[in-house]
């Protein structure tokens, strides 16, 4: 299964080590050099250096065959906005954390969930 996360702190790169120990081809994408090293020296996984919000770093990281992207950024803007990305590019499925209670209890109104009857 080829995994792209967004984000490399503590959750990020707890994600990318559970799932590396699961044999996943794991793609890590953070703009903190000294993270992305850190993790690349410590799991088997790919690394890529930039701004996950950027177009062409989404392009590039192949979000669009990838089978899962997970957002976990430390803003959840950026979260919603890169899976709503890689879902545009063709990512199977995708995961933004989010923690605002605006969205959480917005979830009978607003629905982040594939629209099936089109």
């Amino acid at each position: 299964m080829k995994i792209i996360i967004a984000g490399a702190g503590e959750v990020g790169f707890h994600l990318a080590k559970l799932l590396s120990f699961e044999s996943q081809d794991i793609t890590l994408i953070d703009t903190d050099r000294e993270r992305l090293n850190y993790a690349e020296g410590h799991l088997d996984i790919k690394t890529i250096r930039g701004n996950a919000s950027s177009l062409s770093l989404i392009r590039e990281s192949n979000a669009g065959q990838s089978d899962l992207f997970i957002a976990v950024t430390a803003h959840e803007s950026i979260n919603l906005m890169v899976c709503a990305m890689a879902k545009q590019l063709g990512c199977k499925r995708t995961i933004a954390r989010i923690s605002s209670i605006e969205f959480i209890n917005s979830a009978d109104d607003i629905s982040f969930q594939e629209n099936r009857s089109r």
